[in-house]
């Protein structure tokens, strides 16, 4: 009796499991998330455009840009909540390289009303020409004159430019619930993604082939500037470290570039695929310069400065008649201002082997009690056990000990400043400031 009602109450378990639980009903197969449906490309990255703005405000206002009133914070909200776009929420954006410049772009948008998303589309028909198709059943919309397409879902808006829409749009139409691909995977776990407006990695072919994996850059700016933060990581561990101090050449009024680095480089000169020596060789091959001799020599102390006039004596021949009417040769000096040019490094005891080397490729040349490193104007050479010195000035410049590791090297009349912060195993830290006071005349002049 008992045996007859126990099994009697398991069937009837087993039958309301069954009821409750239906397992031949069909799980429903949840949407991709905006991650799943990222592309992949050389470089990737996000944005926070509330930050971006509030943090380009401050260089709007301060160069009186004419459209700065139009990406305010204020405006965008009000812009992204008449559209349906939700602009407090991350921007995605991905581009491809080529060798001259970028291949393609584009940025994924989160979509707070899609219903909304007809309203903006419709406005800009009003300004420029816009063409509609549909690929994969799905509505696109073609700006043909500027080579940019869009399309939409319900919580998704896709911007392009390029020649692979297709390809594209099919990544993120097709995309599966965690299904993240693992360069986005590596990019959205790391820790400083909320600390700046602009946060991206680049994995380029060309960074590859030095042997870089990746560089990770983030973008902030004051009033005149903008700030990149980048690191700089290497497949293998680095072959150099940062030396505490070093000598270093100071800014002058009118210096125009300048270098002071301090590095180990006690097994770089053992490790010939590392990244730093490569990208020396690389450099180097174009004048034939003898790279390996330079590391054997070289301390780690390099020291660079351009910039100014400084006065030298030139001779010259002049012809004169004598009081016999013959012609006759007469050696002269004039001054000549030539461009200030001051190099330090720091070498060991082949440092003379080093220089002859230089000397017998042709690279660093004599003439007449000066000297000429490829096409610098005439310099002096003064070297010791520890240094090797060239420069234009009658004496030799006044070197301070400091521990500045840092380059600044002007372009189209913009001194761009780099910074080398401090390494790791594998990564190099450092922020390149760009003055934006130039930039903002060429483009805007009757601001």
């Amino acid at each position: 009796m008992y045996r007859k009602t126990l099994i009697i109450v398991i069937l009837a378990s087993g039958f309301a499991l069954l009821l409750f639980f239906k397992p031949w009903k069909k799980e429903p197969q949840l949407l991709p998330r905006m991650e799943d449906r990222l592309p992949v490309a050389d470089l990737i990255g996000q944005s926070d455009l509330l930050e971006l703005s509030k943090s380009l405000s401050k260089t709007m206002f301060y160069f009186k840009l004419p459209f700065r009133d139009y990406l305010s914070a204020d405006f965008l909200l009000r812009q992204g909540k008449q559209y349906g776009v939700d602009i407090q929420k991350p921007v995605f954006f991905f581009a491809n390289e080529k060798k001259e410049g970028v291949e393609d772009w584009g940025a994924l948008f989160s979509i707070r009303d899609s219903s909304k998303i007809m309203g903006g589309i419709s406005r800009l028909k009003k300004i420029i020409m816009i063409k509609d198709t549909t690929i994969y059943n799905t509505s696109v919309y073609v700006s043909p004159n500027h080579n940019v397409y869009a399309s939409y879902g319900s919580d998704w808006m896709l911007i392009y430019s390029g020649k692979h829409f297709k390809k594209i749009l099919g990544e993120v139409l097709f995309a599966k619930r965690n299904e993240v691909k693992p360069k986005w995977r590596s990019f959205l776990n790391q820790e400083n993604l909320d600390r700046a407006p602009i946060v991206a990695h680049l994995h380029s072919r060309l960074l590859n082939n030095y042997g870089i994996e990746y560089a990770a850059l983030s973008l902030s700016n004051d009033s005149s500037s903008i700030l990149v933060h980048a690191g700089i990581t290497q497949f293998d561990s680095l072959s150099f470290q940062l030396k505490p101090m070093g000598a270093i050449l100071e800014k002058q009024e009118f210096s125009r570039n300048l270098i002071n680095l301090h590095f180990n480089v006690e097994r770089l000169r053992k490790t010939p695929k590392d990244p730093m020596y490569k990208i020396i060789k690389s450099f180097g091959s174009k004048v034939s310069f003898p790279v390996d001799d330079l590391l054997k020599a070289w301390e780690g102390d390099i020291a660079f400065r351009q910039g100014g006039f400084h006065t030298i004596k030139e001779k010259y021949i002049e012809f004169v008649l004598d009081d016999n009417f013959n012609v006759t040769e007469v050696e002269k000096y004039h001054d000549v201002k030539v461009s200030g040019f001051s190099l330090y490094m720091s070498v060991n005891e082949n440092g003379e082997s080093f220089l002859r080397k230089l000397f017998n490729k042709g690279i660093t040349r004599k003439n007449e009690g000066k000297y000429r490193i490829l096409y610098s104007p005439p310099v002096n050479l003064h070297k010791t056990d520890t240094s090797i010195v060239f420069h234009t000035g009658k004496y030799i410049p006044e070197l301070i000990q400091d521990s500045t590791n840092s380059i600044l090297w002007t372009v189209n009349y913009t001194p761009v400043q780099f910074y080398i912060d401090s390494t790791d195993v594998k990564t190099v830290f450092g922020r390149i400031r760009i003055p934006l006071k130039k930039i903002v005349e060429d483009h805007f002049p009757d601001r």
